[in-house]
């Protein structure tokens, strides 16, 4: 029995050391197809096969391997490819990579090789390798190296001229992806973008202080040390990185407020050697964090209450404890409900009032509290302010009426109230889509994808195709992990970038774990561009998992690619002059890129500007615009028409924040045979948006047909004239004051109603105008039909977002009238002025 014991005891104790040590072990592993759950995750992670991973029980980063092409995003660095680059670094499991990339000793562009130097369990490396031969004489080894219970990585480059002539390094480590930096001594500090996603870094030099540059003679080799950690606030990392340079201590503690609960949204800022460090409380409250030996000031600090002051000593191996008792926050509880009394999406203003400034809530890339606004997916809001009085403005998009209350928000106070949004513009038929927007995997911008997602929900957009930059990429399953599925609808696309015309496309198939998701390169050419992603080879899989698009296919086993007429192929924001006319910009009109509007769906030629007829913009617009002289291209559109170059105009947001470049600034409608945003078949809104029954506007809903009943984007034989349909919508709180009908692009006077000159025209209430005109023609035309807010803006939509300068303003695709019955002959007119050039 004794002996049965022992023997129990033993297994058990071998057993504990045999777990102690695995979650001691590090880990340094290539990424094949098999392993590929070993990748870091996160708002920033970029990891693919071929990569390297090295992680500890504290750690985890992905070092880029040397696959041709290899970058995390398009503008990690602008046209280079970064092999053996330092792509992610997070704590172990928690998801929640921040930083774009890290190059030690500048390293970038091809290297010779990356490799695992030491596999684990006790140390882990990866190398890389430039040789002399591909670095022009100049030998590179930068080695990431990790230990047991390390929480930073060791980074070694040595640098040697194998040369005949001295050669420039650049020691200094390059980092990207972070917002605000800090220089505490020799210790570089760099935060989330967000600083709700409490990650941040710290790196030093270990040794070797880091010239900025240096010269190497021929034959002389120099080697070169830093440390890199990775933390949940600044002060964290660097607690980690000065306690590998001097004695430290450890600080930890909690904070709580009144109720007990933890200030989660809050700051501790402690005064380090002149640099204030913040500190992010976790999800209870926490505190812990390493300082060098001294005394120390700190602030608690948080949006709705008053600071908390603490001062506290750190001594070296010891631990000081810090409790925080801090006040309740002001703040506002609110539930956006639909008519049928269902949670609802939808965007709060926080508006100060009665002397109580505007709030500024947080970095314009979150959705849940950019600048004064507060964007909710599910209806559920809770929000710290200022104690103060507000006018609360509550909206979802330009389909629904706005809801207000003003509230008093006392210190320590929590508001509780409901408002529920009601839809009163009537879009049946039509689905509300943008074809072109952004997310942090683009590589330009920061905007979480969540974030994004939430965005489109709370300004109603529902047809949302995937299109980042310069790589295939899909949002369903963020769409589904928010549970919106019922309100939005992705595809999976892609917008291909570069120095020159931007095109997007979809639908494609996403291969995950290959560069760019498996998406083509960029090609100065829009031509070229165009007929690639018509073209793209990769077979679509269908809702039931099947390859094929026909039960004949099927049966044949001929896979369906998803391209071709099916496929959706755009320019984006283009240069009218340079793409369509002038392609040499050397003010000589030449065609531009020939023949382009025949591989192409439509262009982004929207703006605010098309009763402008003039080929520059006059005055500051924010919207398709930018400052007096640059190119009108909406002018430009109806000069192409004019021609014969028949393109359909598509308008997007082309958004890359929320604030102030979020979605629902410019919105296409498109008809669709189904109005609930879970149904929409993409396919069929290919189609129609193939055939220009797509709507231009910035908030009025505009319906237009032929007396016959067809549709916009129509050609119609018609002798003498064309009766059209005319309908205008819009919220009680957006302005309508002119309807002009565009015949081939000018602005005939008999067709231009203003409130001023036929008032009987117009009405009160959501349905603003509606009349059928009869258009006289004696030749061919095409017809665009104009409604206009001219004295009005966006400002109860948008608050102090610049979007609510504009004027509401929609406009339609042309109806083509052939008044002759030998087809539809354009007119040449190039209205008043030359035909546009390159700027």
């Amino acid at each position: 029995m004794k002996a049965r014991f022992l023997l129990a005891l033993g297994f058990t104790a071998l057993l504990g050391f045999f777990l102690a040590a695995q979650r001691d072990a590090v880990e340094a592993v290539e990424i094949g197809k098999e392993n590929t759950h070993l990748l870091p995750t996160g708002k920033e992670a970029d990891g693919i096969v071929g990569d390297f991973v090295l992680r500890n029980d504290k750690i985890h980063a992905l070092i880029s391997g040397a696959q041709p092409l290899r970058r995390a995003n398009m503008s990690t660095e602008y046209g280079y490819v970064l092999q053996g680059v330092l792509y992610d670094l997070d704590l172990r499991g928690a998801g929640n990579d921040q930083i774009t990339a890290f190059r030690p000793g500048g390293l970038g562009r091809e290297v010779s090789w990356v490799r695992v130097a030491e596999p684990g369990p006790r140390v882990g490396a990866i190398e890389v390798v430039r040789t002399a031969a591909k670095g022009n004489g100049l030998y590179e080894r930068h080695e990431y190296r990790l230990e047991p219970g390390w929480q930073h990585l060791l980074i070694t480059s040595t640098f040697r001229n194998e040369g005949r002539d001295p050669k420039t390094i650049s020691p200094q480590p390059v980092w990207k992806g972070l917002s605000t930096e800090w220089t505490v001594g020799e210790v570089r500090v760099g935060d989330s973008i967000d600083p709700f996603d409490k990650r941040a870094y710290a790196w030093a030099p270990m040794g070797s202080p880091l010239e900025k540059q240096a010269l190497l003679k021929p034959a002389e080799e120099r080697t070169y040390r830093v440390a890199l950690a990775v933390a949940d606030s600044p002060l964290a990392a660097y607690g980690i990185i000065a306690s590998l340079l001097e004695p430290t201590g450890e600080v930890s503690g909690s904070v709580v407020d009144a109720l007990g609960e933890p200030p989660i949204h809050g700051r501790l800022m402690v005064s380090v050697r002149g640099q204030r460090l913040p500190h992010y409380p976790d999800s209870k409250g926490a505190l812990a964090f390493r300082l060098p030996v001294g005394q120390y000031q700190a602030v608690f600090e948080d949006i709705g209450r008053d600071p908390t002051e603490r001062a506290f000593a750190v001594k070296p191996n010891q631990t000081t404890t810090v409790h925080l008792k801090v006040p309740n926050a002001a703040r506002v509880r609110l539930h956006i409900r639909d008519e049928s009394g269902q949670p609802s999406p939808g965007k709060v203003q926080f508006i100060g009032v009665d002397g109580t400034p505007t709030p500024n809530l947080g970095t314009d890339y979150r959705a849940r509290g950019c600048d004064h606004q507060h964007h909710t997916h599910d209806g559920h809001v809770l929000q710290q302010v200022p104690p103060g009085r507000y006018l609360l403005r509550i909206t979802r998009g330009p389909e629904y009426e706005l809801a207000e209350q003003t509230v008093t928000v006392a210190k320590g106070q929590t508001v509780e109230l409901a408002v529920t949004l009601r839809r009163s513009v009537d879009t049946t038929g039509w689905i509300s889509a943008d074809y072109h927007a952004h997310s942090t995997p683009s590589g330009d911008n920061y905007t979480n994808t969540v974030d994004r997602i939430i965005n489109f929900a709370a300004e109603h957009l529902e047809f949302i195709p995937t299109t980042e930059h310069n790589r295939f990429y899909d949002w369903a399953p963020v769409i589904d992990q928010l549970g919106l599925s019922r309100h939005l609808k992705t595809v999976k696309g892609i917008e291909l970038t570069g120095n020159g015309p931007h095109l997007n496309a979809f639908p494609f198939v996403v291969d995950p774990f290959a560069q760019n998701g498996g998406a083509p390169v960029w090609n100065y050419d829009p031509r070229i561009n165009a007929i690639v992603l018509r073209n793209w080879g990769t077979p679509t899989t269908h809702p039931e998992g099947s390859r094929f698009d026909t039960e004949a296919n099927a049966r044949n086993k001929v896979p369906h690619f998803g391209g071709g007429p099916e496929r959706w192929v755009q320019v984006n924001h283009p240069v009218v002059g340079h793409v369509f006319f002038d392609r040499d910009e050397d003010g000589v009109l030449d065609g531009g890129f020939v023949g382009l509007e025949n591989l192409i769906d439509a262009a982004e030629f929207w703006s605010t500007e098309i009763l402008n007829l003039s080929p520059t913009y006059k005055k500051h617009g924010v919207a398709g615009g930018g400052n007096v002289g640059q190119q009108n291209r909406t002018f430009g559109w109806l000069q192409m028409l004019n021609q014969g170059r028949r393109v359909w105009c598509v308008a997007v947001s082309d958004a890359h924040r929320v604030f102030g470049n979020g979605v629902g600034s410019w919105r296409t409608y498109i008809a669709s045979s189904t109005d609930e945003p879970g149904q929409i078949d993409p396919s069929e809104i290919i189609r129609n948006s193939k055939a220009g029954r797509m709507l231009i506007t910035n908030g009025p809903f505009l319906k237009v047909t032929t007396g016959d009943g067809l549709p916009i984007g129509s050609t119609v034989i018609s002798e003498g004239g064309v009766d059209l349909n005319i309908q205008v919508q819009a919220p009680s709180w957006m302005e309508v004051d002119r309807v002009q009908i565009l015949v081939n692009g000018r602005q005939p006077r008999e067709y231009n109603f203003t409130v001023a000159t036929h008032p009987a025209k117009f009405r009160t209430g959501v349905v603003r105008f509606h009349e059928r005109v009869h258009v006289k023609l004696q030749q061919d035309a095409h017809l665009i039909v104009v409604a206009v807010g001219e004295k009005a803006d966006l400002k109860k939509l948008w608050g102090r977002n610049p979007y609510g300068n504009m004027h509401p303003i929609a406009y339609t695709n042309p109806i083509f009238v052939d008044v002759d019955r030998d087809g539809f002959e354009a007119n040449g007119d190039t209205l008043g002025h030359p035909l546009l050039t390159s700027p």
